[in-house]
């Protein structure tokens, strides 16, 4: 059985939770969100806290039950990012390597010929604390970290000179190059 899946999950103030053959929807002050469930994974709201279930006497439960917890995640990320929002702090390390930002667009001079422009996404923020540290903020999770992926992809981290855009506190291994005797 799922452990992940059956845990309840605690609606806060201000975000109401409807649910209507498969369809939910998740509203609050700032924005609403519809995500659509699979048949056999049941809603139910009871005392401000949302709880999924499926039926174990399902012949394909196996296949439902990783798709409960899975759904249980994701509706919670999004009534999380409904109430706190989500950020990713990135560093760019290098000499020279610097970025800036405007609304619409990210430039990031990363030791190309060229600098790199980079759209920001609606829904997603991207601030420049210091011209070498990065936050991307927004609501969805998924997308927040996607945006966050695709800017570390455009230089990646060098592990021999330590140069590159990396997300803040990750583990990133630093190797030693090799002399020649």
């Amino acid at each position: 059985m799922s452990r992940i899946g059956a845990a309840p999950i605690n609606i806060p103030a201000g975000i109401s939770v409807e649910y209507n053959n498969g369809r939910m929807l998740i509203k609050s002050a700032k924005a609403e969100k519809e995500l659509s469930l699979i048949s056999d994974v049941v809603c139910r709201i009871v005392d401000n806290q949302l709880l999924l279930s499926v039926d174990q006497d399902k012949d394909d439960y196996d296949e439902i039950n990783p798709m409960w917890g899975t759904y249980r995640s994701n509706i919670n990320n999004i009534i999380n990012g409904m109430v706190d929002g989500f950020s990713v702090n990135l560093e760019i390390n290098g000499v020279g390597y610097k970025a800036e930002c405007d609304g619409k667009y990210l430039t990031l001079y990363l030791g190309y010929s060229h600098n790199v422009k980079y759209k920001v996404p609606k829904d997603v923020e991207i601030k420049c604390i210091k011209p070498t540290h990065l936050v991307v903020s927004g609501m969805d999770k998924q997308k927040v970290y996607m945006v966050a992926s695709d800017i570390c992809r455009i230089r990646k981290y060098d592990p021999y000179k330590g140069k590159g855009v990396v997300i803040k506190g990750k583990f990133m291994l630093r190797k030693v190059v090799s002399k020649k005797k």
